[in-house]
């Protein structure tokens, strides 16, 4: 239902998650059904054949419409706020993401949204399917060895020099920090030593903590559950 949602509203992307990718990473019959969704909606239903299937709709028009208008309101908010980079430096983004988030899990758990088979329509019984496990301490340990390897193959000299030369580009700030970037990947600096060498220039981004509060219980229909969660 959601694919083809996205479909009608003129998706340019479509991605299906498995059905099992909340708990752990898919198992090829998972991601084998989630894929098939694809094809089923592609070669079964005759959507691919129109550009708009729902061209004209006045429905979909509507939900437009208040999509644009949610949208253009936060925008406004960024533009108010000096641009998208001071907006982050302020964190609103990061709160704006939250106040949304708290809001549609009171609407989850107050049974205001319905998602089939989490808060409605629920089972006992318990699923048996294959889950894909990955031995996250055995995949580290190998991370840490090829790493430890490539370190000692690579010439240190050379690395340190394209570090210090990544380091004065982004200080003069006419070169170009994605080209000595990518020298400096060349000569095998890592990840983290290419990130710290414009550190030293730029800093460090650390998020603005800022506490959401009330926006869950205004969500909420009733105040009971909150009530016996604050008596607990």
């Amino acid at each position: 239902m959601e694919a083809l949602a996205a479909v009608f509203g003129g998706t340019q992307s479509l991605h299906t998650n498995s059905f099992d990718e909340a708990i752990a990473l898919p198992t090829d019959f998972s991601a084998r059904i989630a894929r098939n969704t694809q094809l089923y909606l592609e070669q079964s239903t005759g959507v691919t054949k129109v550009v708009d299937p729902l061209g004209g709709s006045y429905y979909v028009e509507h939900l437009t419409g208040l999509l644009t208008e949610k949208a253009w309101a936060l925008i406004e908010e960024v533009e108010s706020l000096g641009g998208m980079a001071k907006a982050i430096e302020s964190g609103v983004p990061k709160l704006r993401i939250e106040q949304a988030a708290a809001a549609k899990q009171a609407r989850i758990d107050s049974g205001s949204d319905i998602i089939v088979g989490v808060n409605k329509f629920q089972t006992n019984d318990l699923n048996d399917f294959e889950i894909l496990n990955v031995d996250n301490t055995a995949v580290r340990k190998e991370q840490i060895e090829r790493l430890e390897r490539m370190k000692k193959q690579r010439n240190a000299t050379d690395v340190d020099q394209s570090l210090e030369a990544l380091t004065n580009a982004a200080r003069d700030t006419k070169g170009n920090v994605l080209e000595y970037a990518i020298a400096a990947a060349r000569k095998g600096a890592t990840l983290g030593e290419i990130s710290l060498a414009m550190e030293i220039v730029f800093g460090r981004y650390k998020a603005t903590i800022q506490t959401v509060s009330g926006v869950y219980s205004r969500e909420m229909q009733t105040q009971d559950k909150i009530n016996e969660v604050r008596q607990l």
